[in-house]
Order: C-alpha cells, then sequence, then structure tokens
C-alpha cells in the first residue's frame, strides 16, 4: 500500500482534475465532470465536499470533505466494491496527517484499524495495528516505527490489558533486541540481546531505575 506525503498534495490533485475537465478532451471533459462534482454551503457559498476518480476510469472513488479550498479528510474505495476502506485525514497545509485502512471486517459500516502516521521529515513513520481488547474495544495493539522504509522498533500489547509488553529493536532489517514485561505492569522485566539473528544476551531483575541487575551469555560463552 503506498501513501503520498507531500505537502498540499490532495489540494494539488483536486485542482488538477478540474483543470483536466475545463482543458482535456471531449470524453475526458464529460468524464471527469461526471465524476468531480462540487458540494456549496449555501449560506456561504463556500466548497465543503468533492468528489473524485482517482484512477480515471469514469467511477467516483473519492468522496473529500473541504473548508473551501482546504481539504480536511477523504473516503476512498480503493478497490470500487460499494465500500469504504481507506481514510485520509489532512493538516492545515493539506498535507496528509494520518491514513488509515482495513485489515480486517471488524464494524460495521466499515472503519480503519490500521493508522499510518507519517513524519514530519517525510522519511518516518509510524503504523498503529488496532485489535479487541479484553473489554471488546478496538484499541491499539501493536506500534511500528520506521525510518526511510526501515522498521526500527516495535512495541505490542500481547494480552490485550491496554499495556504494551513486548518492545523490540532492529537494525538493518534484522531483531537487535527484544524485551518482556512479565509482572504486567507496562515495564520490561527482561531482555534479549541478538547478534545476526542469534541470541547472545539475555538480562534481566531490573533495578527501581530499570537497569538490569543479571546478565547471562547462552551457552556460557
Amino acid at each position: 500500500m503506498s501513501y503520498d506525503f507531500g505537502r498540499g498534495g490532495v489540494a494539488l490533485l483536486l485542482a488538477a482534475a478540474l483543470t483536466a475537465a475545463a482543458c482535456g478532451s471531449g470524453d475526458e471533459q464529460r468524464r471527469l465532470r461526471e465524476t468531480s462534482r462540487g458540494e456549496y454551503d449555501p449560506a456561504t457559498g463556500q466548497l465543503t465536499a468533492i468528489t473524485y476518480d482517482r484512477n480515471k476510469n469514469g467511477r467516483i472513488d473519492t468522496w473529500t470533505r473541504m473548508e473551501g479550498a482546504r481539504p480536511l479528510s477523504s473516503e476512498i474505495d480503493t478497490d470500487e466494491d460499494g465500500r469504504i476502506d481507506r481514510w485520509e485525514e489532512y493538516g492545515p497545509s493539506g498535507a496528509l496527517v494520518r491514513a488509515g485502512w482495513m485489515r480486517v471486517a471488524t464494524t460495521e459500516p466499515p472503519s480503519p484499524d490500521a493508522w499510518l502516521y507519517p513524519g514530519a521529515d517525510g522519511a518516518s513513520h509510524r503504523i498503529e495495528f488496532l485489535d479487541l481488547n479484553n473489554a471488546g474495544a478496538l484499541t491499539v495493539a501493536r506500534r511500528e516505527f520506521y525510518e526511510r522504509e526501515q522498521l526500527v522498533r516495535v512495541e505490542e500489547d500481547k494480552d490485550g490489558d491496554d499495556l504494551m509488553d513486548q518492545w523490540e529493536t532492529w537494525q538493518g532489517g534484522v531483531l537487535r533486541t527484544a524485551e518482556f514485561d512479565d509482572g504486567r505492569d507496562g515495564r520490561p522485566d527482561r531482555r534479549f540481546t541478538y547478534e545476526k539473528g542469534a541470541l547472545v544476551l539475555i538480562e534481566s531483575e531490573p533495578d527501581g531505575t530499570g537497569a538490569y541487575t543479571r546478565r547471562v551469555v547462552p551457552g556460557g560463552r
């Protein structure tokens, strides 16, 4: 799944659609006029919503809430099966703030159970995966942190109690450390360290500052 993190990308996309509708061929103008429809506030005349055909096949697949020229949010049917499966929210400049999608059909009407948050630097992002907790509510069960498209860190709630209980660090696509909360208090109690995929150190028994006081080298090396 690909996302455009560019600033003002949605506003430019919509502007391009309207320009194409005015300047394209006769068939293209007609198709774009049929799919690029605006709604306006009757009191102010301000644009409040617009539809769009992202893949240019003649079908409306994107519905965007607008505040004049500024996009607020979009709902998108990427596979055109009649159900929304992607959600986007935009900031004051029109830049993407977060993008959601549905991994598993858990709600009706459909709603996202994963959210991607682009970093301000354009090279990092975070993905949050939602799942049902012990109380049956949809909450964040896993967070993945990326830098330049590489996974660098993970935190996960394995038992559904709304407390993260497993933490991982990654380097070059390889697991470096994994920490575990055995006491179910949201704090790590053990840490495994790996080198080239092999377990080389086990640490446990953290003190009051969280520093591990016991170290075991597997195999007695």
